[in-house]
């Protein structure tokens, strides 16, 4: 487990936007966590906990599912590679579609050369990453209703002076009820030594 050295939570968006019989809580929360342990090692432990993976940086094409609402990569990093620092991206390629189909995106790999090395596989490759960040926008169109339901995920991860800054953003559009959004992703944060995430952001939401 890691140790956590300095931690905040923010609201940044706590809104009703149905109605008191109907609620649609629209819940956006951001943290700021400090710690010793190297984006390296971070980068190791989220791909053993299962949030760095093929489920949050596809190689496939997928549907209503792209890195962020303005066009943030799925993935992008700094790593070494062969003594080579590098940087490398999975982007997501817009490939049509409709609303009610689906719109289809395409994952995309730069540099070419490393378009078979999945993230979550740099460890066992022997590539050290230097700094990391994770991006995931997933909606979902509601049927005979002009508006759709969303889901957001964002990591960064780097080093600053002797400890390493998570920042993480977790909003989720269309909740029944108040609660800490992105619950898939926050079960695979549970790296931190004393400190449950959703219980922590849960208390914030209830203050």
């Amino acid at each position: 487990m890691v140790a956590i050295k300095r931690k905040g939570i923010r609201i940044k968006e706590l809104e009703n936007y149905g109605s008191s019989h109907h609620p649609a809580y629209t819940i956006n929360v951001e943290l700021d966590i400090d710690v010793s342990e190297s984006p390296d090692t971070l980068h190791m432990l989220f791909s053993q906990s299962g949030l760095i993976s093929r489920e949050t940086i596809p190689f496939d094409v997928v549907s209503d599912f792209r890195g962020s609402a303005d066009d943030k990569p799925f993935y992008s990093a700094v790593i070494m590679h062969e003594g080579i620092t590098k940087e490398y991206h999975v982007e997501a390629r817009d490939t049509g579609g409709s609303t009610k189909a689906g719109i289809k995106y395409e994952p995309v790999v730069y540099p070419e050369e490393l378009r078979l090395m999945h993230p979550a596989e740099f460890a066992q490759l022997g590539m050290e990453v230097r700094a990391w960040e994770l991006h995931n926008y997933k909606y979902y169109f509601l049927h005979f209703i002009a508006s759709k339901r969303y889901e957001s995920f964002n990591i960064l991860v780097n080093r600053e002076g002797a400890l390493t800054v998570i920042r993480l953003n977790l909003v989720e559009s269309g909740l029944e009820e108040k609660k800490a959004p992105c619950s898939w992703y926050l079960e695979r944060l549970s790296i931190f030594d004393g400190f449950n995430l959703e219980e922590e952001m849960k208390k914030e939401i209830d203050a």
